[in-house]
């Protein structure tokens, strides 16, 4: 927990800046951190046996990413479909589980690179800097919440066969954690001031970081190992820290938009 704690807080501002000036620096911050969570999916792919081409994979990744940034560069439709016409032909090459390996890069670059490109393209809108400060601190509270009152209180497991240690208890209580951390930012912030609001979307937000977290950690239990990487000391691999704000922030980007002047 120490490490845990020493690293957060040394690596907070260098998350924290970036997102904070927007621009390049932002972008760039964003698409090297979707590049390494998709090198750590597509290693975890081929332990599992997909064998993923993971050089397709990146690339693809990181033009739906940029969408984010330059729509008008990397048009989302033909980036998609050019990823799986490529893809689909590489893996016709293959003669051993083709349909494993088109599959696995396919899902692995779609789902981590739409929802980076979703998570910038939040960043440009005119309060896409509150929201996605509001999409971070109530995924966060949600995390650290529901590993607290799990870890003291908790005995009801949620989903053993997937995530062992997580429980009915900690669970409902990073729900309630990412509601009130929801109302606490609208209330601070020049976003809508509508308390209840925040809470009930800073409550639907901890449901799916449920569901991003468990997301993870299936993939994890087929592949047999305890963390996706190695490189944030305490916390595992880059994955790990991003399994639930990948559905998370797609889901704040949608939100922001209905409340676009």
């Amino acid at each position: 927990m120490k490490t845990r704690i020493i690293t957060a807080l040394v690596a907070l501002p260098f998350v924290l800046l970036p997102i904070w000036l927007g621009g390049v620096w932002c972008t760039a911050l964003f698409v090297a951190v979707a590049v390494i969570a998709g090198l750590e999916f597509f290693y975890l792919m081929e332990i599992a046996g997909f064998y993923p081409n993971r050089w397709l994979g990146i690339a693809w990744l990181s033009m739906l990413a940029l969408n984010g940034w330059r729509p008008a560069l990397f048009p989302l439709a033909p980036v998609l479909v050019a990823g799986l016409l490529i893809s689909v032909t590489d893996a016709l090459r293959v003669t051993e589980n083709p349909a494993g390996r088109w599959m696995s890069t396919s899902v692995g670059a779609i789902y981590l690179g739409i929802a980076t490109g979703q998570t910038l393209a939040l960043r440009q809108l005119p309060e896409g800097l509150w929201w996605l400060l509001y999409g971070l601190v109530v995924a966060w509270t949600n995390d650290t919440a529901a590993y607290f009152v799990g870890v003291t209180w908790g005995r009801h497991k949620l989903w053993p066969r997937i995530s062992p240690k997580k429980t009915w208890e900690g669970t409902i209580a990073g729900w309630i954690g990412a509601a009130i951390a929801g109302a606490a930012v609208v209330s601070l912030t020049p976003l809508p001031d509508a308390v209840g609001l925040a809470a009930l979307i800073g409550g639907v937000c901890g449901v799916l970081g449920l569901f991003g977290d468990l997301s993870i950690s299936m993939l994890k239990r087929q592949s047999g190992v305890k963390d996706t990487g190695h490189l944030i000391p305490g916390h595992g691999g880059v994955l790990d820290r991003l399994d639930s704000l990948l559905f998370v922030l797609p889901f704040i980007a949608t939100v922001a938009l209905l409340f676009a002047p």
